[in-house]
């Protein structure tokens, strides 16, 4: 498949009004290794290669008939007290609300307690929202066409800004449930496209391809960029069953409670080094997949300490949140240590034997931690 980076978005729809409810959710995704070289500007001169897996973290959206003439929109996300103030870069804490490294369980129930509705109603006639939080799904409708009688719902265990592919997630899901409240199909390949577009034409959002494409597919996926975006989808080849749940055992998210647009964060990122850099990245892609391949973890875990190194190396800045916890975490049997998404807050993602996350999870104090479950489905109509 190919996701263009310009141009293209279809021609205005006339304006419609959604026939029945739908309801769909989209995966977000953790990187294993490539992340940086799906850049455009960076996959442009001789490609790019990402390596990951889509994760059971959820975002739904559901669109419903509204009354004529009003657009509702609503944003539903647990989480949402973090900002860049909430961590230190030097810093030790990676704060959170729970206590002692919880469990994927505990971190939801936790940001239920700090759960926010926020929603806007306008005129049909009233112009967008520039609001940032609703300025995606303002583009989504404006993309679909759907734009009359129609509430859009949100719903989100964390707040945006998580460094998981999250807004792609959210735009995938939003188009497909939009599409699907008028009867309309759509094709994995043109959801993934039209999300890309979204945040880079309508949002202006300096973002790679990979994130709506886990979105929109799902599964474990070997992914091929170049100047036009996506080139290829590939399912990793995986050469042992027991390889992807030892992978998946060993995986913890830490949440920094740092929330960043990552495309801020991208437009600091020298372009120069990123070009330097795309060689080592899509190096180290091409040794994670080979370790699947061969069902070697091994190999796996060194194609990904290999690409986390070199994320450092692009940039201190970035990926200084990380680096301030790998010292802390220092001989406590830490095998991968790694910034998720564009750096600077988000999620860290650690590796390391399930007989040591008890000492980890110590060492981590009050810190939000998620146990992912690699290779969720993508993006799909939900039931209710």
């Amino acid at each position: 498949m190919s996701t263009p980076c310009a141009a293209s978005l279809s021609a205005p729809r006339s304006l419609r009004s959604p026939l029945w409810r739908a309801a769909a959710s989209a995966p977000m995704r953790v990187s294993f290794a490539g992340g940086g070289s799906d850049l455009p500007g960076v996959a442009r001169q001789d490609g790019g290669r990402v390596v990951g897996a889509a994760v059971d973290l959820r975002i739904r959206v559901i669109v419903e008939p509204f009354d004529r003439g009003w657009v509702r929109m609503e944003l539903a996300a647990r989480g949402q007290a973090t900002s860049a103030e909430g961590a230190e870069a030097g810093g030790a804490t990676a704060g959170g609300a729970t206590a002692g490294g919880a469990t994927a369980g505990d971190a939801a129930a936790s940001d239920a307690k700090a759960g926010a509705l926020r929603v806007i109603t306008r005129r049909r006639s009233d112009p967008p929202r520039d609001d940032l939080a609703f300025r995606l799904l303002e583009a989504t409708l404006a993309a679909t066409g759907v734009g009359d009688g129609v509430a859009l719902r949100v719903e989100t265990e964390m707040s945006p800004g998580a460094g998981l592919g999250g807004s792609a997630s959210a735009a995938v899901a939003a188009l497909f449930a939009l599409r699907a409240a008028v009867g309309e199909a759509a094709a994995l390949e043109e959801l993934a496209r039209e999300a890309v577009a979204i945040e880079r034409e309508r949002l202006f959002n300096a973002c790679g391809a990979q994130d709506q494409v886990f979105a929109a597919f799902g599964g474990l996926l070997d992914l091929a960029f170049d100047a036009r975006g996506c080139s290829g989808v590939r399912p990793l080849a995986i050469g042992c069953p027991d390889l992807v749940p030892a992978l998946s055992a060993g995986l913890l998210l830490v949440d920094t409670a740092v929330r960043r647009v990552s495309g801020e964060v991208l437009d600091r990122v020298d372009a120069g080094a990123a070009c330097d850099a795309k060689a080592e990245l899509v190096a180290a892609a091409g040794e994670v997949a080979r370790g699947f391949e061969l069902g070697s973890l091994a190999l796996v875990l060194s194609g990904m300490r290999r690409g986390a190194a070199a994320k450092v190396r692009l940039s201190a800045t970035a990926s200084a949140i990380a680096v301030s916890l790998q010292r802390r975490l220092d001989g406590l049997g830490v095998e991968v240590l790694r910034m998720c998404g564009a750096g600077g807050g988000g999620h860290i993602v650690l590796w390391a034997p399930p007989e040591r996350h008890a000492r980890i999870l110590d060492a981590l104090g009050p810190c939000l931690v998620r146990r992912p479950a690699l290779g969720a489905p993508g993006v799909r109509l939900d039931p209710g």
